[in-house]
């Protein structure tokens, strides 16, 4: 994604998320993707695993060239972070993915909004949550579905659309170039589920510029909440205030994963 906090190498026990319903042809039980999406998908996991690696591979013989030499380089590379993850996977946790597909599903999501699409990995359990609610009749049927994803940088953005149309995904999923606080405001609501995968200095704005078309009752993922609590604290104010217009609770899932519901 266009990024967020590094896991903090717990592994913890993730709740059950269900199998899928039965309306939905053509994949196996417990499966929320059909074959065509799945085969992206699986594609995207297993680049991202490989791209891993040798970015660990890459971050420890740097770190260790800068202690050996007694200098204090980054490990990254040098220069800007941002332009360090430009062409960096960095896809959501498998688990993760599948839980924002459920939580979509269980929601009756019409109207779908993700900051930080990325390379489209966690847009495809999106779109294909909406997708399948169509096929099922859930959700407002005066609602126009769709799936809108922020992206930053134009590479990202290119692909992210590539592989959703590879995915059969691309009638539904929109993947919206530049600065979200300028793209997420043209966004019409009601919008029933957003997710938060971005740069986590661009959390707030994201709710800020999204709040007032999340519908009562919608629902707000932020990924990685525990491992990066001190730079998600302007935005874990706003929805953890009991007086606010969230009520929220953190899933204990690897990094963490805020939970918060529009009142």
């Amino acid at each position: 994604m266009e990024s967020r906090g590094t896991n903090d190498g717990r592994t913890e026990r993730a709740p059950a998320t269900g199998t899928n319903p039965a309306t939905t042809s053509g994949r196996a039980a417990g499966e929320s993707l059909d074959p065509r999406a799945a085969a992206v998908a699986d594609r995207l996991r297993a680049a991202n695993r490989r791209q891993s690696r040798r970015i660990a591979a890459s971050v420890l013989a740097r770190s260790l060239r800068s202690h050996l030499g007694g200098g204090r380089g980054s490990v990254s590379g040098g220069g800007d972070g941002r332009s360090w993850m430009r062409d960096k996977l960095d896809a959501m946790d498998p688990t993760k993915a599948q839980i924002c597909y459920v939580t979509a599903r269980t929601l009756g999501a019409r109207r779908v909004v993700e900051a930080g699409t990325g390379f489209g990995y966690s847009t495809i359990h999106l779109a294909a949550a909406v997708r399948d609610n169509v096929a099922d009749g859930a959700g407002s049927a005066t609602v126009t579905p769709a799936v809108f994803g922020t992206e930053f940088e134009p590479t990202k953005a290119a692909a992210a659309r590539a592989n959703l149309a590879e995915a059969g995904l691309d009638d539904l999923a929109t993947v919206l170039d530049g600065d979200l606080r300028e793209s997420l405001p043209t966004v019409d609501g009601p919008i029933d589920l957003m997710v938060l995968d971005v740069w986590i200095d661009m959390a707030a704005p994201a709710l800020a510029a999204t709040l007032d078309a999340l519908r009562p009752g919608a629902v707000v993922l932020a990924n990685n909440v525990v491992v990066a609590a001190a730079q998600y604290a302007e935005y874990l104010a706003v929805v953890r205030d009991p007086n606010g217009p969230f009520r929220s609770s953190t899933l204990p899932l690897r990094g963490g994963m805020e939970v918060s519901v529009r009142r």
